[in-house]
């Protein structure tokens, strides 16, 4: 039977994951780097431009990534004590997808005039900060631009870093204002609602200056090696959270079968419907699953690589489950496989099938062939769309999901209600 435990344990045992995930990440860093080169690699992450794709890993040393991510785990963690904010599915998703991303182009220096931003917003609006926090941290999508603008510009540094502090404000401001209304444009049907919001506000971004005669364009900085010991890490994490849940729920599935039973459509936290037993097993299990798909398509682990494997375990708190994300990672699968121009097992394309995985409510709502066919149809504008903003929008595919949520779940419901209308009369 599942242990009956009270809310304040269940509070501390989530509490407890996100910080033992950063003190992992710090201690084991210190096998690959030593103190001083974890610093210098810091350093040179911090000032580093950072668009998309940036491993941090070949920029710092997996040491000083690890370092990295850790950091932003722990001003995530920060941020949501000091709102005194519950510690739910939607927030435990956002902290561990932004410490993903923190594994390629998220950084402190970037991240905290976007949250600054957030900050100011809730002030003006006279709200709490924690009613637009999630914002805040999904918004650090487009840290990239704040890091471009010091540091890849040809203005001199006392120009080009005020104006990306107040860049990354603005960007900040905005983004809790744009996420209410693109929510509709897609219905909630991509989970990575504000990486649409970033893809926009990159475009705009990237446009104006591309219009004075700056250079933006994404890079290809990566890894493409597979340390057993990186995997070995995640398989850590993902371990412990496997084991936790099955502890909390009486080491049984009882339950499991209605969380597979949600579409997983913005915005689902399983933690407050299904309980954090349950949640914390869907994490672990979803992990593994991204995992095992890198290395069925024989893929890197490199920085990109488990920036993507956390934001599916992420999210496996707030909407993602085997039973929705599967079919469209075999619909990325089948793209990559049968496309004479793309490679299944390059980074690319692996992270493109992490990503994907935003769609699962379009698999958990239309069923497995509408899932494939997301997939599938995503994997084809995604790799287009990135130009449009330059490599500033780390949730590249959260923006390409939104196209794709917007054009193809109007034609689903519409084949589903006459097949309906068919059946009743």
């Amino acid at each position: 039977m599942p242990r009956d435990y009270g809310p304040h344990v269940l509070q501390r045992i989530k509490w407890s994951l996100l910080l033992g995930t950063a003190l992992l990440f710090f201690v084991t860093s210190f096998f690959w780097q030593s103190p001083g080169e974890i610093l210098a690699g810091l350093i040179r992450i911090n000032l580093d431009p950072s668009p998309l794709i940036t491993d941090y890993i070949v920029i710092g040393g997996l040491g000083a990534a690890l370092w990295n991510s850790g950091l932003i785990i722990l001003l995530g963690c920060w941020m949501i004590h000091m709102t005194r904010a519950r510690l739910v599915g939607t927030l435990m998703a956002a902290v561990i997808m932004v410490a993903g991303f923190a594994f390629f182009g998220t950084n402190v220096f970037n991240v905290l005039p976007i949250i600054g931003g957030a900050w100011l917003y809730a002030r003006f609006r006279k709200q709490r900060f924690g009613s637009v926090i999630l914002a805040a941290f999904f918004g650090t999508a487009l840290g990239p631009l704040v890091s471009i603008l010091a540091f890849d510009l040809t203005y001199p540094l006392y120009i080009s870093l005020p104006l990306s502090l107040m860049v990354g404000v603005l960007i900040g401001f905005a983004t809790p204002a744009l996420s209410g209304p693109f929510l509709r444009f897609h219905s909630g049907y991509t989970l990575y609602n504000i990486g649409f919001v970033a893809g926009v506000l990159g475009i705009i971004s990237v446009s104006i200056l591309r219009a004075y005669g700056h250079k933006i364009d994404s890079v290809s900085i990566l890894s493409v090696n597979r340390p057993w010991q990186l995997t070995l890490l995640l398989i850590g994490i993902f371990s412990f959270m496997t084991i936790v849940g099955l502890f909390l729920n009486g080491w049984s599935l009882k339950g499991y079968g209605k969380l597979l039973g949600n579409s997983g459509r913005l915005v689902a936290d399983f933690d407050i419907l299904y309980g954090t037993a349950l949640t914390l097993f869907n994490m672990g299990l979803m992990g593994f699953i991204a995992i095992v798909y890198v290395y069925l398509v024989d893929g890197p682990m490199n920085g990109a690589v488990v920036g993507g494997i956390l934001s599916v375990a992420g999210f496996a708190a707030m909407g993602k489950h085997p039973r929705n994300t599967i079919p469209v990672m075999l619909g990325v699968l089948l793209a990559t496989y049968t496309s004479p121009v793309m490679n299944h097992s390059n980074t690319s394309a692996v992270i493109t099938a992490l990503f994907a995985t935003a769609l699962a409510p379009i698999a958990g709502e239309y069923g497995f062939f509408a899932g494939v066919l997301a997939g599938f149809l995503h994997t084809t504008l995604a790799r287009n769309v990135l130009g449009t903003h330059g490599g500033v929008n780390l949730y590249n595919n959260g923006f390409s999901t939104g196209f794709v949520a917007a054009a193809l779940v109007p034609l689903l419901r519409t084949v589903r209600d006459r097949k309906e209308d068919r059946e009743d009369a």
